[in-house]
């Protein structure tokens, strides 16, 4: 299976939660660097289906969007893993539609996350903190109080979901450029994270990637 990542080079951006759902699911990939005026070309050559990133190529097929990116993924990965395993897309269709909100949600408070740290100083960091933080991490944290030991994932399901895989990102993201200590009065949701942290596909990327600004 022949893979490729286009991506803005030197950017986490909304290809960061593709590349741990290629870890996640184990499947090789080619991460392709583009360059704003590359876009522009690719943009204008037609090799772009709405003239946007990040987009995948895989076995001649190109998928752009990062939910419907990560759902594909995921079902890739579900199919080539035992009934014990992890199931990705949920083990039925209430964990899936969950996984498809959590993903639609996670992309939103990336792209306030993004938002901020492109225009990063006090007054815009001070109000990303006191506005958007408290209103979607005591969301999450309501959606992640269930959560026990055996349990991965947030809502319906104990699994570790396409749409959880997107929703850690987002957050790791927030925690990563903010400082750990944001989360803390967030206690089940912090413990969500933690054990997403300790997933060993993502332990491992997080441990080996490169700095990026965002």
């Amino acid at each position: 299976m022949a893979a490729k990542l286009y991506a803005i080079a030197n950017q986490r951006g909304q290809a960061e939660a593709i590349r741990m759902m290629f870890a996640e699911a184990k499947i090789p990939f080619t991460e392709v660097p583009v360059t704003e005026a590359d876009l522009a070309t690719l943009d204008q050559s037609g090799a772009l289906m709405f003239g946007d990133l990040p987009m995948v190529e895989i076995d001649g097929m190109q998928l752009p969007g990062q939910a419907a990116i990560i759902e594909y993924l995921a079902q890739l990965a579900d199919s080539k893993s035992d009934k014990q395993a992890n199931k990705f897309l949920g083990s039925n269709e209430n964990e899936r539609s969950t996984a498809r909100s959590l993903c639609a949600a996670a992309y939103d408070l990336r792209r306030s996350a993004l938002r901020m740290l492109k225009n990063r100083n006090a007054t815009t960091e001070k109000a990303f903190k006191t506005n958007v933080v408290p209103e979607w991490f005591a969301a999450l944290n309501k959606m992640a109080v269930a959560s026990s030991d055996e349990d991965k994932g947030l809502g319906d399901g104990v699994h570790f979901t396409f749409g959880d895989l997107a929703m850690f990102e987002a957050v790791n993201c927030i925690t990563s450029h903010l400082k750990i200590s944001i989360i803390r009065p967030y206690p089940s949701l912090k413990e969500w994270h933690d054990k997403a942290v300790r997933r060993p596909a993502i332990e491992a990327y997080l441990t080996q990637r490169s700095d990026a600004t965002w």
